[in-house]
Formats: C-alpha cells, structure tokens, sequence
C-alpha cells in the first residue's frame, strides 16, 4: 500500500519537517498557512508523492528554492506565523501518512486540514510517528464509514 520504496521515506520525510519549521527563516514574514497548502498542492509535492529520485535527494533549503522559483514566481504570501515546532511535525506527518497509505498531497491537506491538524497536534505529537499516522487513519476510516469527520 505505501507510496514508493522505503529508501527513500525517511530522508523526505525528514526534509518536509524541515522545510516546514525552517520556512520562516527562509522566507521572512511568510504566511506558514499559506506556504504550507500550496507545497502540498505543488508539482513539486506530487513529484515527490512517488519519490522523484531528483527531489528526494534535494535537502531543504533546495526544495524551498525550486518551489518559490518554480510554483510561486518568485513571490509570496506575507502573513502570520503559525506556531513553533507545530510546522515541523505537520510537515512530518503529512509525509508519512502520504508514503503510508499513498494518498495524493494535493488530496491530504483537504482531507486533514491545517485546523484539524492543529486540533491534533497536542495529544498525537508525542505519541511516535507511526503510532498517530495509524491513529488519524484510523480515526479516518471509522469517519467515513459513519459520514461523520
């Protein structure tokens, strides 16, 4: 079921929790929300869905650069910062849940968005990545099965 081979999960793994926390440094005055939904709806992102072996072993910093160039011509949203290290586990989750169950970027910041993200973030972030993935999929499933979410 996962999205591409294993190899490659925990370096973008990693890489999106970095460019999530680190953004705001990158980028002063960044709006995180905005910067956040238009990554995971980017064909930078879905390259990265099946692990484009170019992206995955960009770091960072060159992501953030090829998106800006390449997605946002250069610009920016300014806005608000959205909260310390709650960007950096964000960018984590999201990555696995994406490689875990192979659903699209695009489709997973509107499946779990940022508001329910934040939601969760208190009682999950300490529970182990695979632990809350399993959880809010979990939880996902039984939503679906019950049209409540």
């Amino acid at each position: 079921m996962v999205a591409y081979d294993e190899i490659y999960a925990a370096k973008i793994k990693r890489n999106q929790g970095q460019l999530f926390f680190n953004v705001r440094d990158e980028l002063p005055g960044v709006d995180e929300k905005w910067f956040i939904e238009k990554y995971m709806k980017s064909d930078i992102r879905r390259l990265l869905d099946s692990a484009n072996p170019k992206l995955a072993a960009k770091p960072a910093p060159e992501l953030l650069t090829a998106f800006i160039n390449r997605e946002c011509g250069g610009e920016y949203k300014r806005g608000e910062e959205w909260g310390g290290f709650l960007t950096q586990w964000v960018g984590e989750f999201y990555s696995l849940y994406q490689w875990k169950f192979n659903v699209p970027s695009a489709e997973l910041i509107d499946i779990l968005p940022l508001s329910y993200m934040e939601r969760i973030y208190i009682p999950c972030h300490q529970m182990g990545w695979d632990a809350a993935v399993n959880k809010i999929h979990n939880v996902l499933q039984s939503a679906q099965k019950t049209n409540k979410f």
